[in-house]
């Protein structure tokens, strides 16, 4: 390949510069036209022009040829400069071409050069993040534009103090060399307390950016825009337009073709822009919590990483606003010998959080100042919708809620939300429902003040009403007395209970109501912690109103919720108070329902005389006052109970009973309930295949409903039971994926019994290790909570774990703590499970004792019409003689 043509000129400057020029081209190999517009990054035509001549080009363009063939850019500027000032009739690529001179003319003076501007503000040191919004960035250069099109325009939004201007500065900084011709910026003002830059004071100071000194720019504003676009024509500048504030102040400075490229920051999403001029929107959001800590780690160092924890609260606070971050971080840096936990203990006072996010006395800078002025632009509509929004408990709602709380009908407040998201001021989310940092919440509630008292209060109580009607509409859905639930309506309760519990909490007049409504959902989907807030709100309620009923509702819900949790104590002591106050209301209903809940407590407790006294006035109350609910749940109850007793034909036939209560009232809960526990009663009786159908049919009833616990207890007890058909993978995936239920909601019985099931699974691998640490938790769960049974079985379990790994004398304490435990608590399967393991501890070890131990055992099996274990019947074949 040769070189390129060279442009025939006198001897002198400008010969000299395009001399070096292509003995520096012939010197890099003579790379191709397109291989050098790659690098430079425009059209092989451009770097066509740059060789030809007869003018120099300009310094920009010129500057990345030489970078690109690897030469001396200090000795080519020094050449250029040479060349612009000493030429006679040159001109630069680009410029009109110099007109004949008479023999007689004197020597032409050359235009002043081409000014090459270089605008950018400075990078902000150790930017943080935003790799996503970065990448994004980065297409806009290397994806090749429409070869007669604009080049592209970027509309970088996002809420106030996110990081925008950040974002597109450190950008520009990284791209600048793809645009040689330069690089303006220009601050538009569009929420700053000064007045916003009006177009044609932006157009005159765009053009004197590019035009060369002195040289006149036009008065009209069609003419300065025309000129505008000129000048962009044949140039490749980055152009970066801060702070917005609408596509009106911006339309008129965008190029009309070329390869320029534009960017634009505002807090307005600047839809109009992308709509009609093909704008790619790039919104930044807030910080992720590890980027916030790295901020915050750039100036603080080892502070951040010996308080992680006060600074990720600190970060949080500041709800990962880079903006309010950076004030955080200078506070704390102005305060060394305060740690970041008592910074983070400052800020979480919501009254001064505002005043302390001040940087002294700039107004830029100070969080308050600058959401300020994101409120000048909104309509009186949308200005009262802010102040509302802020000010209400919910923190995400969707358009119903926003219609509520404004008071107007769903098509005026979804435009109200529409405008405010246009100027980040709230945010909707993939599930159209909206919502504002915290930092904006603070501001918000701050300037609700503003508004009258009575129209903040009757704005919560119109929200207030809209969200108890919703939410009966919904759990009347979701869990019906007869038929499926329907599609959507769980859905709805899952996205609304965090605002169902904040409006409980800000309008006392419906908490009871709520609690009444809410609590079979809180209860099925284990949302305890919510049930024990709720319900403990309407019964404070309810006695300040001096309501008995009400009172007496709210503390049998909390008796069930702390049953849950496995308080013992606390849940009979609100069972008996709403049994008193239901006795002397005469709600027989209500009696019924704290009877049962008392019944459960003692047989939860071991106390099975007393939970069948309970559970047969349960029933009894529930026939007279003719609630077929009470009804089923009292038969399940009293089937449990003859469980738990060892009397199997009653506990089936008692299920069986409430089974048809349950499906003759459309009770889909009280079903799933009854036949896991029916499922338990035919394990026991060894027939385990009838158990693993009651399960599966559990499970699927339980999964139709939502109910999560439920769910995992089906699981639990199908892993039991394929543990004992030595299905052993299928037993050890149902209980490694009931266990992550059990600890996420508290159910601390769950996790006892699944601990329980996966330590008979490591027992039956042979593995006592593993089993031992499994049933070690179980009993220390066991212990705590008070659960004599699951106690009993846990220990049984330590045994078969201890006798296995040859630890004789440790398997004979655990045999005879829950031997004792279980004839105590009149619990005859858990003895013939303990005197079974002693049984083959004795055999082991040769012990005398071991022949009557057996005998007891099988006559005790016997009693309760179990077959006995499998390991006992192999063990006594032929080593024990027939009972007589």
């Amino acid at each position: 390949m040769g070189g390129l043509p060279r442009p025939q000129l006198p001897p002198g400057p400008v010969r000299d510069l395009f001399e070096a020029l292509h003995a520096l081209h012939h010197r890099a190999g003579w790379p191709s036209l397109r291989a050098m517009a790659r690098e430079v990054g425009c059209s092989h035509t451009t770097v066509a022009a740059a060789f030809a001549g007869p003018g120099p080009p300009r310094w920009g363009l010129l500057e990345l040829i030489v970078e690109t063939l690897n030469g001396d850019v200090e000795s080519f500027h020094r050449l250029w400069l040479a060349a612009g000032t000493g030429g006679a009739g040159e001109t630069a690529v680009g410029g009109p071409p110099a007109a004949p001179e008479p023999a007689t003319a004197p020597p032409a003076v050359v235009p002043p050069p081409v000014p090459v501007p270089r605008q950018l503000p400075a990078d902000v040191p150790a930017f943080t993040g935003r790799e996503d919004q970065l990448t994004a960035l980065d297409r806009l250069v290397t994806t090749p534009a429409h070869p007669t099109g604009p080049g592209p325009v970027c509309a970088v939004s996002g809420t106030a103090g996110v990081g925008k201007t950040t974002l597109a500065v450190h950008w520009a900084h990284r791209v600048a060399a793809h645009f040689p011709d330069g690089q303006l910026h220009l601050d538009l003002r569009g929420y700053d307390p000064q007045r916003p830059v009006g177009v044609d004071e932006a157009l005159e100071t765009l053009l004197r950016s590019l035009l060369p000194d002195g040289a006149a720019v036009p008065h009209d504003r069609a003419e300065r825009a025309a000129r505008w676009r000129t000048l962009l024509a044949d140039r490749r500048v980055l152009i970066l337009l801060d702070n917005a504030h609408s596509t009106v102040q911006v339309r008129d400075l965008l190029p009309g073709a070329g390869r320029s490229l534009v960017l634009i920051t505002s807090r307005d999403s600047l839809a109009g822009l992308v709509a009609r001029n093909g704008a790619v929107r790039l919104n930044v959001d807030v910080l992720t919590p590890a980027e916030a800590l790295t901020l915050l780690r750039t100036p603080l160092g080892a502070r951040v990483d010996a308080e992680p924890d006060a600074a990720a609260r600190l970060a949080g606070l500041c709800a990962h606003l880079p903006l309010a971050l950076r004030i955080a971080a200078e506070m704390a840096t102005a305060r060394p010998r305060v740690t970041l936990a008592h910074l983070a203990a400052e800020l979480a006072d919501d009254a001064r959080r505002l005043d302390l996010l001040a940087a002294g006395d700039d107004e830029y800078t100070a969080v308050r100042a600058v959401f300020s002025w994101s409120c000048r632009h909104l309509s009186a509509a949308e200005d009262r919708a802010f102040r509302l929004l802020g000010f209400a408990p919910c923190r995400r709602f969707g358009v119903p809620a926003a219609a509520a709380l404004l008071g107007v009908p769903e098509p005026v407040a979804r435009r109200v939300l529409d405008g405010l998201c246009r100027g980040h001021l709230v945010e909707e989310d993939a599930d159209n429902r909206f919502g504002m940092h915290d930092l904006l919440r603070s501001y918000a509630s701050e300037r609700v003040a503003e508004l009258a008292e009575d129209e903040r209060r009757a704005a919560v109580e119109r929200l207030g009403d809209h969200y108890l009607a919703a939410a009966g509409r919904a759990a009347a859905a979701a869990f019906p007395t007869t038929g499926d639930p329907t599609a959507g309506a769980r859905a709805w309760l899952d996205r609304e209970r965090a605002n169902l519990l904040a409006m409980a909490a800000a309008d006392p007049r419906h908490v009871g109501r709520l609690s009444e409504v809410l609590a079979v959902y809180l209860d099925t989907c284990a949302h305890y912690a919510d049930g024990v807030v709720l319900h403990g709100a309407a019964l404070v309620a309810a006695r300040a109103a001096g309501d008995r009923s009400a009172e007496a509702t709210a503390a049998n819900l909390l008796g069930v919720v702390h049953r849950r949790l496995g308080d013992y104590d606390t849940a009979r002591e609100h069972h008996l108070t709403a049994l008193d106050l239901h006795r002397a209301t005469g709600d027989l209903a209500g009696q019924a329902r704290a009877r049962q809940g008392l019944g459960v407590l003692s047989w939860r407790r071991g106390h099975y005389a007393e939970a069948r006294d309970h559970l047969l006035d349960a029933l009894a109350l529930a026939r007279r006052c003719g609630d077929l609910a009470a009804q089923g749940c009292a038969l399940y109850a009293l089937g449990t109970v003859h469980l738990h007793l060892g009397e199997y034909p009653a506990a089936v036939a008692h299920h069986r009973r409430a089974l048809e209560v349950h499906r003759g009232t459309g009770d889909h809960l009280g079903e799933s309930r009854t036949l896991n526990n029916l499922g338990v009663a035919l394990e026991r009786l060894g027939r385990l295949e009838e158990a693993h159908h009651h399960y599966r049919r559990s499970l699927d009833l339980n999964r139709r409903v939502g109910n999560h616990v439920g769910v995992a207890v089906s699981l639990t007890n199908l892993g039991s039971t394929c543990t004992k058909l030595g299905r052993h993978d299928e037993a050890r995936a149902h209980h490694l994926a009931a266990m992550p239920v059990y600890r996420d909601t508290g159910y601390r019985v769950g996790e006892t019994d699944g601990l329980c099931g996966l330590g008979e699974l490591h027992l039956r691998l042979g593995e006592p290790a593993e089993a031992e640490r499994d049933f070690r938790r179980a009993l220390g769960i066991a212990e705590e909570v008070g659960e004599v049974e699951l106690a009993t079985t846990a220990l049984v379990g330590l045994g078969d774990a201890a006798r296995l790994a040859g630890r004789h004398r440790e398997a004979r304490a655990h045999y005879t703590g829950a031997l004792d435990r279980a004839s105590r608590a009149g619990n005859r399967y858990g003895r013939a499970t303990a005197l079974d393991g002693l049984a083959r501890l004795h055999h082991a070890t040769g012990d005398a004792e071991a022949e009557a131990v057996t005998r007891e055992a099988l006559a005790l099996y016997a009693d309760l019409g179990l077959p006995p274990t499998e390991e006992l019947r192999r063990l006594v074949a032929g080593r024990v003689r027939p009972l007589p």
